[in-house]
């Protein structure tokens, strides 16, 4: 049948692995250096490992392939623990898999599993330490008696624990920094920050890279947000996090400008544009 299945390029995949560590299924595997794509039927093509991959070396294409199987799946994701099998389900949830979700649910109950919370919810409930907060800050705030005074506004600031629905990013303009960038930088709080909502992720060693993507989609179409600029570091890998907020904002029925701001391994601003 025709469908949408990934492809690998063998040419510019160096064994890195990322992807197979991202991909629940376990359609991807590392052999003899390369990521292979070794299980059509547990492909569910909508690209998780595509936007992990620092090479650009994965693609979505439509081709002839096996047809997808969520039971098959399922049969690989349930033996790897509750956390990746929510993310499974929130993945095919956020897409609109309805289909594959309806037959993950019924699987579920057939073998008398319990089915994680895998929807986003508008009230928090859970750790208090991911419960959305609000500060009132000074912009640009100078010195002062104690030292600095911090600029961020709001709490959580990982992306993973930000809900796209919390009222503070209405309106507001993102930074979406890689996590190595305030440690790098002698000033991004005080020059970077004032004004601006924080969200902070790894695209490389962060898991579920897709579920950034469907973040920042929400986060532009629900969360109404007016900009995102994102900083980086100069190596390859920090690139991935460009790549994803491109994407989601290609993917948004709204659009949003997207910056792109590069900074060196010496902490020192190497170059800023809109993308």
């Amino acid at each position: 049948m025709q469908r949408e299945i990934i492809r690998i390029d063998e040419g510019k995949c160096d064994g890195c692995g990322i992807c197979c560590d991202g991909c629940p299924e376990g359609a991807l595997q590392l052999i003899d250096g390369k990521a292979r794509l070794v299980s059509e039927i547990t492909c569910d093509g909508l690209g998780a490992c595509v936007a992990q991959c620092p090479l650009d070396a994965i693609v979505v294409e439509t081709r002839e392939a096996a047809p997808y199987d969520e039971r098959a799946a399922l049969a690989t994701i349930v033996p790897k623990g509750t956390n990746t099998l929510r993310a499974h389900l929130k993945h095919l949830h956020e897409h609109g898999q309805t289909t594959y979700l309806q037959q993950a649910l019924s699987h579920l109950r057939e073998i008398q599993h319990d089915v994680p919370e895998y929807q986003e919810k508008v009230v928090h409930q859970g750790c208090p330490g991911s419960a959305p907060r609000s500060f009132q800050r000074v912009p640009a705030a100078p010195a002062v008696k104690h030292g600095l005074v911090s600029q961020l506004s709001q709490w959580p600031v990982q992306l993973h624990l930000i809900s796209p629905m919390n009222p503070d990013f209405h309106g507001a303009d993102l930074l979406l920094a890689a996590d190595c960038v305030a440690f790098a930088m002698a000033d991004f709080n005080q020059r970077w920050l004032p004004g601006k909502k924080l969200a902070i992720a790894c695209p490389k060693l962060d898991q579920g890279m897709d579920i950034y993507r469907d973040k920042l989609v929400a986060l532009v179409d629900q969360g109404q947000i007016n900009t995102i600029s994102v900083m980086i570091m100069e190596v390859p890998c920090c690139g991935g996090l460009l790549r994803v907020a491109k994407d989601a904002v290609a993917r948004a029925q709204r659009k949003v400008p997207v910056k792109s701001i590069v900074i060196g391994l010496d902490g020192e601003l190497r170059r800023e544009a809109w993308a």
